[in-house]
């Protein structure tokens, strides 16, 4: 059973039991009562409801305690050059958008207010560490952009030191501008479309610079394209790994502007 129908399922049996018979009122007569704090109910202690919950929590909690992976080195959310995990997810979803597509993008991006956790653990590797780090439902898009607005992106994201990306697009910073900014080892190149994996959100208006772009809808959850690209590198004997890199050199200071 998918982990969003023990959801609808859980939700479902609380709405039943803690509904009330609707009865037609005759006549009101008010009065004041001083009822304590500690008599109130307790429908979360009602023992109805948890016999009638638990095994769905238990199926629950089974899906979310699934170990699919292995971190071989603690991944950080960080500013560049130093935030392996948002490299790593801006990666991997490079990687599974161009699996799903069946065709090649030319990068893939993500904004850093989306990893909703600091790191991703040495160790063992749960599903439901991956619903906390991706907790909501944004879907992977494929966003359209010319070369000058590649260069405009860049330069936008020059202005905070960087952002998460993957590694085929490379830059410099210097005067909170990009400059010698590559597309897979490429100068950028008038005339040429590029393809950008990023999230619906970002696409949609998460981020002004997106939203007159034409895109694509990869029709799969963020989130459970990074399930699946964990559990295949665990198939192929494969750590979940990522190192600080040079896609992004910083030649000057950051502004905070």
């Amino acid at each position: 059973m998918k982990i969003k129908s023990l959801f609808v399922i859980y939700l479902l049996a609380l709405g039943i039991l803690t509904s009330c018979k609707v009865n037609h009122v005759a006549q009101i007569q008010p009065q004041r009562y001083q009822i304590a704090q500690d008599s109130l109910p307790n429908v979360a202690a009602n023992a109805a409801i948890e016999a009638l919950i638990q095994p769905y929590k238990v199926q629950l909690d089974a899906e979310m305690d699934e170990v699919i992976g292995v971190v071989s080195r603690t991944l950080v959310k960080a500013a560049p050059p130093m935030g392996t995990l948002g490299y790593w997810m801006s990666d991997l979803f490079y990687e599974q958008i161009n699996e799903y597509l069946k065709t090649e993008i030319d990068f893939a991006m993500m904004n850093s207010g989306g990893i909703r956790i600091p790191t991703l653990q040495e160790g063992k590797i749960t599903k439901g560490k991956i619903y906390e780090l991706m907790p909501f439902d944004n879907m992977l898009v494929v966003v359209y952009m010319d070369a000058a607005a590649v260069q405009q992106f860049a330069d936008n994201m020059a202005k905070y030191g960087g952002a998460p990306i993957s590694k085929q697009l490379r830059f410099e910073i210097k005067d909170r501008k990009a400059q010698n900014v590559t597309v897979k080892g490429q100068p950028l190149m008038e005339g040429k479309m590029y393809a950008v994996g990023t999230s619906d959100y970002i696409a949609n208006g998460g981020d002004a610079f997106f939203v007159d772009k034409k895109n694509k809808e990869v029709g799969v959850l963020m989130r459970d394209a990074i399930i699946d690209y964990v559990k295949k590198q665990t198939a192929q004997g494969k750590p979940i790994e990522a190192q600080v890199d040079d896609r992004i050199i910083l030649l000057d200071t950051p502004s905070e502007n």
